[in-house]
Parts: structure tokens; sequence; C-alpha cells
């Protein structure tokens, strides 16, 4: 069994993986209070006894959160017996990464073109909607291409609250109609209409750039694809809220093809 780690700024997620499939998933808290014991207490639930039984051959990491990389290492070799591999833009996987500086780009951007390329296919288009949104483009060459990155739907709840006197926090919830008749409406409908409406222009206007087909796939992941998803149907639109983690499963099995054949 394969452990697939994505360290984001809000949440922690872990996949259990045998070969293709996702058995177990599970999402924790990013916190930079917590040292491996406090991960290993909310966690450890899933990996005693481990799913069907099976042994941790191997743990794949990628992170957007420097500070919380060894900490999550740590609590990958003492719990869990398995030095992790950290996947970031200097790992070679066939992916070419056209991004500059190439080591600037996310590593679950990264993750989330291979998965993409090896499972939907490419030219494509990944839409992940998490603490910040990222629309990026992958090439018929398997080309990560660069994207657009946006304020995500938490953070601009929040900032709304934050930067004026009389506008509430609100909860993400889907609207029936753009048109607010009440102000706790009105900032959902601009929370869901006017980010799904800034989503597709953007993709609409990535495939006219680059000259994809405009039937190519949009690929939707991160938080609140449930609601996101609908309001995006106008597009060739293919949801998979595991994306990221499906991508390090999948390149955890390229690293280490080599090794797992008993090649050099």
């Amino acid at each position: 069994m394969i452990v697939a780690v994505d360290v984001g700024n809000t949440t922690v997620k872990m996949g259990l993986f045998e070969r293709r499939q996702l058995l177990y998933r599970l999402a924790v808290p990013s916190d930079s209070r917590f040292d491996a014991e406090e991960y290993w207490s909310r966690v450890r639930k899933a990996f005693e006894p481990t799913p069907q039984g099976g042994v941790i051959e191997g743990v794949i990491m990628c992170s957007v959160v420097p500070s919380l990389t060894p900490v999550l290492s740590e609590m990958s070799v003492e719990k869990l017996g398995r030095k992790p591999i950290i996947f970031d833009a200097s790992s070679r996987i066939g992916l070419v990464n056209r991004y500059r500086p190439p080591e600037a780009v996310g590593a679950d951007r990264l993750a989330n073109a291979f998965a993409v390329w090896k499972v939907y296919g490419v030219p494509a288009i990944v839409v992940d909607i998490g603490t910040a949104i990222t629309v990026d483009a992958i090439s018929k060459d398997a080309e990560y291409l660069g994207g657009v990155i946006a304020p995500g739907v938490e953070m601009a709840a929040e900032a709304l609250n934050r930067k004026t006197a009389l506008l509430p926090h609100v909860t993400l919830e889907p609207v029936k109609g753009v048109l607010g008749s009440d102000t706790v409406c009105a900032i959902r409908s601009g929370l869901t209409h006017g980010y799904a409406a800034m989503i597709a222009g953007l993709v609409k206007e990535l495939k006219d750039e680059l000259g994809f087909p405009k039937r190519t796939t949009t690929v939707l992941t991160g938080g609140h694809v449930g609601i996101f998803g609908s309001l995006l149907s106008e597009l060739p639109l293919t949801v998979d809220p595991d994306l990221t983690l499906n991508g390090l499963n999948l390149i955890y099995c390229e690293m280490t093809a080599g090794a797992r054949s008993g090649g050099a």
C-alpha cells in the first residue's frame, strides 16, 4: 500500500492506495503548532490496523507549507516506518515543466497535471478550488505550461467581512439564482456564481490563447467541487476531488518503477 500526503495551506490530505485504487482518505488541519505526535494522534485510526491488513510499502508527499514538511516526514518515519519521497518541481516524472522559474510552481499543481496526463489525456485544463484557485494548462505534448492564480472562495469571504464595516462573514452555500434578495444571499451569489463565471471565462480564454480545441476536457478538483461542478456544467467537465492524491500515487509508481522491478 502507498500513502500519499498532500500538505496544503488549509488542510493536510492523506490517501491510502492499493495500486491505483484509493481505499481510504482523510483530512486534518494544516497547523504549524502541531508536532509529529499531534498529527499522528489525529490520523492513527486510519492506519491501526491498516485497511485490509495491507503493508505500507512507501509514502510520497508534496507540500506548499515548508514548515510542515519536516514534521510530517518525521511522523512518516517514526509511525509508518517509511521515509517519504518528497515530490517537488525538481522531481523527474516525464512531465515537462515550462513554468519560470521551474521551482516556483507548487508541487500540487504538478501532481494534478501529471494525473490529468495519465488518466484523462491531454491537452487539458485543471481547475483546483483550494485556499487559492488555480487554473492550469497542460499541452498535448505533456508540458505543464502554467496557469492562473486567484484568491480562494473562503479567502474572499473572509476579506469581505474583515475589510468592511457591515458585511457579515458567511458560509459557502449554493443559491438558486444570481440575484440576491438579502445581504447573505448576495454575498453567496458573488462567491458561487461570481467565481463560476470567472473560472468559466478563464478556461475559455486559456483555450483560445493556447489554441486548445473547444472540447478540451476541464478537470475540476479541490474543495467545494459539488457546488462548482453544477455551476460549471456548460464546460466539458470532469470532477475528480482526489486528483492531487491520485497524481501523487501515480508519481510514486513512476519514480520507483525501476526499484520495484529490480532495476538499477
